[in-house]
This record gives structure tokens, sequence and C-alpha cells, in this order.
């Protein structure tokens, strides 16, 4: 880790809300679902916003001090960590994305979440303006609160060759709003049963090219949200 953060304000709003986190955790693992208050607590600690840029209103905290935040909100339920974690990082994705995806999440609602998976799970068909995606995904963490999710998909029109950190030079993350997308509750388990990661299913869904970012220009450097962020 790069530097000392476990002074911080961010990683000391953690530690205080630990206590609440273990008072929860039996009810919460019963619901199966991270408690909406607990959500909110995690706004107020600054974990969900810490990846977001400033001028979306976040923190633009740096990596090591928010990492430094989740392991601490793990003391108190590994659970909530993890969807803590998993949800916060989600925003320095889309501010790697087109400006324009950008505003469409965070300029009506800064708080906005998004969700995931990223496993190339979907077909995408490339269409006029962007793709029509379909496609089944598991383990979305956090899915029920979320108002966005992020979905992989290998694009059909994108040639190269591979490389040992990508999987698919053509593998990408598409964007889509709640309404484009169907929570399929399956997630009975018992370890970390409180992340709530269900299944997603898409039904030919339009996703729009500036909601499309390919994995490989996260790599070297070209993606378009460098350019404002």
């Amino acid at each position: 880790m790069i530097g000392d953060f476990s002074g911080s304000e961010l990683v000391q709003r953690a530690r205080a809300l630990v206590p609440v986190l273990r008072e929860r955790s039996a009810r919460q693992w019963e619901q199966p679902r991270v408690f909406q208050e607990t959500i909110d607590d995690l706004y107020e600690v600054g974990v969900l916003q810490a990846f977001q840029p400033k001028r979306w209103g976040g923190l633009e905290a740096h990596p090591s001090e928010i990492f430094e935040a989740v392991s601490v909100l793990a003391e108190g339920d590994a659970s909530v960590a993890w969807v803590g974690g998993v949800l916060g990082v989600h925003s320095f994705h889309l501010s790697q994305f087109d400006e324009q995806a950008q505003e469409d999440v965070w300029k009506s609602n800064p708080k906005a979440l998004i969700g995931s998976p990223y496993a190339p799970s979907g077909k995408a068909e490339r269409v006029p303006g962007g793709y029509r995606l379909s496609g089944r995904w598991r383990f979305s963490s956090g899915c029920h609160h979320c108002d966005w999710t992020f979905l992989g998909a290998n694009l059909p029109d994108v040639e190269g060759e591979d490389d040992a950190f990508v999987v698919s030079k053509s593998w990408a993350a598409m964007l889509l709003p709640r309404s484009d997308y169907e929570i399929v509750e399956n997630w009975n388990v018992h370890g970390m049963r409180a992340t709530g990661s269900h299944d997603i299913v898409v039904k030919d869904a339009f996703v729009p090219d500036h909601r499309v970012l390919l994995f490989s220009s996260l790599e070297d450097g070209k993606a378009p949200g460098l350019k404002v962020n």
C-alpha cells in the first residue's frame, strides 16, 4: 500500500460504522441483502463516492485510502464491505467512459449506483448507433440498490490480437439503465449472503455507442473519459 491512510477522515468514518454493522449483520443475513439504511451509511462514510470525480460530487480519493476504508468495514460485516467496494469502484470505471455516458448517469442523480458483472456472457449485435444486447449474467452484487449496471460482452465488429492482460480485444463493458434489465433472485447461499449477488437478464436492449467501452482502452490509455477526468 502506498502511504498510510489509517488516520484519514474516510477511514475513521468507516471505523466508526463498524459496531453498527456488527449489530445489523445477523438481521441482514436473513434478508438477504444490504439494508438501505446501511447503503445510506456508506454514502455518509464516503465509500460509495470515493472514486467518483469531484466535478460530479465525488471525493476523488486515493485508491489506497479507499481500499483501507473498505478493509475496515469488513471488520464489521464482510458482505457490506464487498458491496461497498464493488459498487464504489464502478464510479472510477464510469469516469473512463465518454462524457455523455457520465452525464446520462450523474447529471440527474450524482448518487446513482452502478452494478456489474463484467463476464462476457451476453451477445452483442451491431446496429446503427450502437448494439443490441441480450444474455444472462451471474453474481451481480448489490444489484437491488443500483440504478444502472455494467455488463460484459464481446463486440462482433472489433478485431485485434489478444494479449495477456485482456481476455479478448473485443471484450467491452456496456452500460444499461435499470429499465433495460431484469433481476433474477437466485442468490441463496450461506457465506457473503447479504451481498445479494443475483443474476441479471437482458432481452434485446439497445446500448448506444457512448455507453460502450472496450477494456483494452483502459490498458492503452485511450479511454475517452481521460480527456475530462
